[in-house]
């Protein structure tokens, strides 16, 4: 799943039209990865605090219809994993058990220098006030900042990724693909290592590369397309 799972939650997307990559004018940035580029946020780490203190004052954190429906499909015992790409911990809030977040959360933060380590609930009233933490244990002596344990571009996804999809890849017979554009490395690689008898299934607003062949497409909301799919197999889904 990607961040097209959590728009209708209030959370902007990073590559539609209007998403956060199309608002480069406003931090300043010669590229709009580099707002999630780790040696940016080393040296000027004021856009991402930036950015941030915007999503949380625009979002809701509450579960989408289209989280509720990966909960109701773990509730049936069809979920072997939700690989997540996003970073908004809205699963968690569902209660969704078997999920990875393949690029951290906000969760927890750590010092890009001495890796002291805190909550999100310390660190939040910087992000929400969009100012930069400074180390509370090494700034004075080291510059250290305090960076949410998100994976950031120039950085490796945590090692348990591959451990996961490893066994993952053994037992999977479907494999669907929620809200992404499957651009970024090594998520967008997951497709081309399913075995051959995987079923696959992309339910996204937009059309992905044609090159990214799914044995079924829909587009659309993914809300609306979740409540279609509960319908027709007489499911009931939480709203």
């Amino acid at each position: 799943t990607g961040a097209g799972l959590s728009t209708n939650a209030g959370i902007p997307d990073f590559r539609s039209k209007g998403g956060i990559y199309s608002r480069l004018a406003e931090y300043k940035l010669d590229s709009p990865e580099d707002m999630f580029h780790i040696e940016t946020f080393r040296t000027n780490p004021k856009p991402f605090y930036s950015f941030a203190k915007t999503l949380l004052s625009n979002t809701s954190w509450k579960p989408t219809l289209a989280h509720k429906f990966i909960k109701l499909l773990e509730e049936k015992g069809k979920l072997l994993r939700n690989y997540t790409q996003n970073i908004d911990g809205i699963e968690q809030a569902c209660g969704i058990v078997n999920v990875f977040q393949c690029y951290g959360s906000f969760a927890t933060a750590s010092c890009t220098v001495c890796k002291f380590k805190t909550t999100f609930e310390d660190i939040r009233s910087h992000l929400e006030a969009g100012n930069v933490m400074e180390c509370p244990k090494c700034f004075q002596k080291r510059d250290g900042i305090i960076k949410p344990d998100i994976v950031f571009f120039g950085e490796k996804v945590p090692p348990k990724f591959d451990r996961l999809l490893s066994a993952d890849l053994k037992k999977v017979d479907l494999f669907i693909v929620m809200g992404s554009s499957l651009k970024i490395a090594p998520v967008s690689t997951v497709l081309g290592q399913l075995p051959p008898y995987v079923e696959t299934v992309l339910i996204n607003k937009e059309a992905l590369d044609p090159n990214l062949l799914f044995g079924s497409v829909i587009l659309g909301d993914c809300d609306e397309t979740v409540q279609s799919i509960c319908s027709i197999l007489e499911w009931e889904l939480a709203t």
